[in-house]
């Protein structure tokens, strides 16, 4: 008889819920109910890369908020009793300090507009777009915390960082060269966590218009995605 492993730990379950594509995942698998949904299928709904997925899932195993069972071949993940119990907690705070939303921000998510998924914030991208860009980045540790408040952090590039964004055409050393802050959080209007800000921000908004990943659009500050984000972030 294997045995059985401790419980996880509340630093462990926090760290499990603090990223949105995370929360995201448990709750298209509370959706779901006792069916479960596969990997392909959780890649598909929420249009990210399946090896992205597997990776947060896996996160989300260890701190025994999912669970994984075989059929024939195909893998599926379903949402455990404590999952449901802390996403609907983490829903009633979220409802608790919506007011700090604005009405606009609030219709524009309700209806999902494209303003939400991607628009420049100044001079970087920003919505879910943005949001997704930071996540990436502090997930692979091209970036590091080292300070700030919750709604304005601020980062350090990591060497392995300063390599890979390199890699995807993203002018480093430029960005290092002016006087603004290299590399902060911005909080989102729309998503109400930060999205990367500074002059490394504004650099990979570069990058990412030379790519074709995003397109100005002539709707004010929205930006049009025409090209896979995630396969972009995940080229290098």
């Amino acid at each position: 008889m294997s045995e059985q492993q401790p419980p996880p730990t509340l630093a462990a379950l926090a760290a499990a819920l603090a990223d949105d594509t995370r929360l995201r995942l448990l709750d298209t698998l509370r959706g779901a109910g006792a069916p479960g949904v596969t990997v392909n299928d959780l890649a598909d709904r929420l249009g990210l890369a399946q090896p992205r997925i597997s990776t947060h899932l896996a996160v989300l195993r260890d701190a025994d908020l999912v669970t994984l069972r075989s059929a024939g071949r195909a893998r599926i993940y379903q949402i455990q009793p404590r999952g449901r119990t802390l996403l609907s907690a983490l829903e009633e705070a979220g409802g608790r300090a919506g007011a700090s939303r604005s009405p606009t921000a609030t219709s524009i998510v309700a209806r999902d507009l494209p303003l939400r998924h991607a628009r420049s914030c100044y001079d970087h991208v920003a919505g879910l777009a943005g949001v997704d860009v930071l996540d990436h980045l502090v997930f692979n540790r091209w970036l590091v915390r080292t300070g700030g408040e919750d709604a304005r952090p601020s980062y350090d590039l990591t060497p392995a960082g300063g390599r890979s964004l390199n890699d995807l055409g993203v002018d480093v050393e430029a960005a290092r060269g002016g006087r603004r802050i290299f590399a902060g959080g911005c909080l989102d209007w729309t998503e109400r966590r930060p999205h990367l800000a500074g002059a490394l921000g504004a650099a990979v908004l570069d990058a990412l218009v030379r790519d074709g990943v995003v397109t100005r659009s002539t709707h004010g500050r929205q930006l049009d995605l025409t090209g896979d984000l995630d396969a972009w972030l995940n080229r290098v």
